[in-house]
């Protein structure tokens, strides 16, 4: 493992080892790096460090992992339509969720809930389910369609008790913890959203912005050079990009 620092402006770099073509990119509010590739989940310490790894295969590619709970690591299988939770040591906490047990169509969408239990969506339900720790439907989210017509999320991500979705093509819509439309934001062609320090960040045209809701424009924070073949993500004013085999930390100016 080969680990650089460089004092003008990178913080850090590492180069891994990819071999396949499912990449993903996270960061944790520690500081703590995860990467994908294929059915492989890695962890970095912040000063990017490897510290462990986990895999199954025979619950196939992971498709998303959530992040916001370090000791509570929610992984996607969409193949098999299950979840997996691990601990901050990448080790199983139970056995894979079948989430066929609370729709009887494939989901598409799978996110951590902050009071405790997961988010899961599908296209032909049209709305969000929130499953509690004991398996129980707790809610489900106002339809989808009565905001945006048949547009399909790419991302769904729970925050400070309020649901978001990505739809590229719109913008992105804010559910309170109930299911229920708290706000849309027009911003069309998204690519990526995070939070960096209690704000909504957001990655378009290859440049993150910084929302603003009491403005008219959005600050710009890093254009990223290649962007369509590296993922990014920001996390307290730094900004992690990974690209080909490498994750490189830069800091964000003030």
């Amino acid at each position: 493992m080969k680990f650089l620092i460089n004092i003008l402006c990178l913080i850090s770099s590492l180069e891994i080892c990819a071999q396949k073509n499912h990449q993903f990119l996270e960061v944790d509010h520690l500081g703590n790096i995860y990467t994908t590739d294929g059915n492989e989940l890695k962890k970095y310490s912040p000063e990017a460090e490897l510290v462990c790894n986990f895999s199954d295969a025979l619950l196939g590619d992971i498709t998303s992992v959530d992040v916001s709970n370090p000791l509570r690591l929610l992984l996607f299988y969409k193949e098999f339509n299950q979840i997996l939770y691990l601990d901050q040591t990448l080790a199983p906490i139970v056995d894979p969720i079948d989430l066929y047990n609370y729709s009887s169509n494939e989901s598409q969408l799978c996110c951590n809930a902050s009071s405790s239990g997961f988010w899961i969506y599908n296209d032909e339900d049209n709305q969000a389910f929130k499953i509690s720790n004991q398996a129980e439907i707790l809610n489900k989210s106002s339809l989808l369609s009565s905001y945006f017509k048949k547009k399909t999320p790419t991302k769904m991500a729970e925050y400070n008790e309020q649901l978001y979705f990505l739809i590229p093509s719109e913008g992105i819509l804010i559910l309170n913890k109930f299911g229920q439309f708290v706000q849309q934001i027009p911003l069309p062609k998204i690519e990526a959203f995070c939070f960096n320090n209690q704000k909504l960040v957001y990655l378009k045209n290859g440049i993150w912005f910084s929302y603003n809701p009491l403005t008219t424009s959005d600050s710009n924070l890093y254009e990223l050079k290649n962007s369509e073949h590296s993922q990014s993500q920001i996390h307290d004013n730094k900004i992690y990009i990974l690209s080909a085999n490498q994750i490189s930390i830069k800091k964000l100016n003030p």
